[in-house]
């Protein structure tokens, strides 16, 4: 039962689609219908300016460390895990926007800097170094995603961890399907 609490409770927390709250409130302005449609930092970012862009993604690392702090808080390191899985799965398809929101990263990077800092710093290098280099967001996100399964599965092997955060690492590279096709085609989108 406390799992499935877990679950649940991390799935509404991760629902919270702030960036589509700051557009609404904030600016008045539908971020979906903005950009590449997406309510996380980089839309927020492009659309709304700095202040906007590290709002937006302030409170999705914080609700994916709550989160995280939480499954802890009730289940231990299975529970850490869980919450992590569920608050990414509550960003990226909220019930509040028909179940179709952001890709995961900040919320995702939120729970590893509660679970494992030293893991998240890691993470957080790489995406860096990549999008300083590369100037695209998108694949950055999609390189750090490879390099977390690789090296989660390497550290942790097949832990509740290491496969929850593969899982997790799997559907945000789906989720950017439409980004990896104009990559190829070398269309995307740079962030400066």
């Amino acid at each position: 039962m406390k799992y499935l609490a877990i679950a649940i409770l991390s799935y509404l927390l991760g629902s919270l689609p702030f960036g589509y709250y700051i557009g609404k409130y904030i600016y008045k302005k539908d971020i979906r219908s903005m950009g590449s449609g997406n309510i996380g930092t980089t839309n927020a970012l492009r659309n709304f300016g700095k202040k906007a862009g590290l709002l937006t993604f302030v409170l999705d690392v914080f609700k994916g460390g709550l989160a995280a702090f939480l499954g802890n808080l009730i289940a231990g390191n299975d529970g850490m895990s869980l919450a992590m899985f569920f608050v990414v799965i509550g960003h990226m398809y909220s019930f509040l926007l028909n179940f179709k929101a952001g890709k995961g990263i900040a919320t995702v990077f939120g729970a590893l800097i509660y679970i494992n800092p030293i893991f998240a710093l890691g993470m957080f290098g790489v995406f860096f170094i990549i999008v300083l280099l590369s100037r695209m967001v998108s694949l950055g996100s999609i390189c750090v995603c490879l390099v977390a399964i690789i090296s989660s599965l390497i550290m942790y092997r097949f832990n509740s961890f290491s496969l929850s955060l593969s899982i997790i690492a799997i559907i945000i590279i789906t989720k950017h399907r439409d980004n990896i096709k104009r990559l190829i085609k070398g269309e995307e989108n740079k962030l400066f």
